[in-house]
């Protein structure tokens, strides 16, 4: 279940209250879902929240918004939000109160948005059509693609910046895994000879580790900024991966979903893996966050049937809530920072 509300002041109220209650907040962007009201489901998509303490999830944006990815500017206090949507970019600079499309007839199907960390002004976008970017705070993008010279390569899947220096930004694409030192400006790519890339995550305690999630392939490491990969798939009976997630506070856990996989675990680094589904309904997994704050916490998104909680490292599963729900992206964002 979760709120609704059309009030731009209740928005502000329940995103605020969120903020508050707990350690941190979870969102949740979903293609679609239902919720039941007097006794009939109706359709509502879009970008979910809750906080981690909390039991009840709200709903901000659009009615029927096909969300893919979110970001949020962590200097502001969570005011400035971004939403990678089928329509485009969309940005509230309220607090998720009110949203502006900011993006033109040329730039859809954003796959994944993400704010500078330390400037506002600068925001990135990747879509199927390739790589953008924003120099006044989202308003306006420009594409920037130079490197990026086939379809393939122009069809990005998703993105990170690196956590040692913002300029350093590296996205998983159809042709494999590309990297750009200027902000964007220029790709060169990557030493993973593999096609179909879903997804790409920096390690966050040792920034030079990477992984990476394929269509048909498996999962990938490199311990040298990419520029060398291995497969990692010893425990694996799956093929196909559409997230990977680390324990912040456990460097040698992490936690990978994909299609039909259950949830998998590692505890030595990706050397080894072994998967659970007690209580996922659903095995497709395409989304998987640990809660920053309590390791035995982990949130899933499933593809048909909303999202998931382990409290217990991922042993057990039950279902919390977005009734129906396509899940594409969650984020957790600290409430502390």
């Amino acid at each position: 279940m979760f709120k609704r509300s059309f009030s731009a002041a209740a928005l502000v109220l329940l995103l605020a209250a969120a903020l508050v209650a707990g350690e941190a907040t979870v969102y949740v962007t979903t293609l679609s879902t239902s919720y039941t009201h007097t006794g009939q489901k109706h359709s509502q998509s879009g970008l979910f929240y809750r906080s981690t303490a909390d039991t009840v999830w709200s709903f901000s944006g659009r009615p029927n918004n096909r969300v893919y990815n979110m970001d949020r500017f962590e200097p502001a206090g969570g005011r400035i939000l971004g939403l990678a949507t089928h329509a485009g970019v969309q940005m509230s600079w309220d607090g998720g109160a009110t949203w502006k499309v900011t993006s033109d007839w040329r730039m859809t199907e954003v796959s994944g948005i993400r704010f500078h960390p330390s400037d506002s002004a600068i925001v990135y976008a990747a879509s199927p059509y390739g790589f953008y970017k924003s120099t006044d705070g989202g308003h306006s993008w420009k594409q920037q693609n130079n490197g990026l010279e086939t379809v393939d390569a122009t069809f990005i899947s998703s993105m990170f910046l690196d956590s040692r220096n913002p300029d350093m930004i590296n996205i998983s694409t159809e042709d494999g895994v590309y990297r750009s030192t200027d902000a964007g400006q220029s790709w060169i790519r990557q030493g993973l000879n593999v096609r179909n890339i879903r997804t790409l995550v920096q390690h966050p305690h040792n920034p030079s580790i990477f992984f990476a999630g394929t269509e048909n392939n498996g999962i990938y490491r490199s311990l040298d900024d990419g520029r060398h990969w291995q497969k990692c798939d010893t425990g694996i009976l799956h093929p196909t991966f559409y997230t990977i997630a680390f324990d912040p506070s456990q460097p040698e856990t992490l936690y990978a979903g994909g299609f039909q996989t259950g949830v998998y675990k590692s505890v030595n680094g990706g050397k080894s893996w072994k998967h659970d589904f007690r209580g996922l309904d659903v095995l497709d997994i395409h989304a998987l966050a640990v809660d920053p704050h309590n390791s035995d916490r982990i949130y899933a998104g499933t593809v048909t049937n909303g999202v998931y909680l382990s409290e217990d490292a991922g042993k057990t599963w039950e279902f919390i809530g977005i009734d129906s729900g396509y899940v594409w992206g969650l984020t957790i964002k600290s409430n502390k920072e």
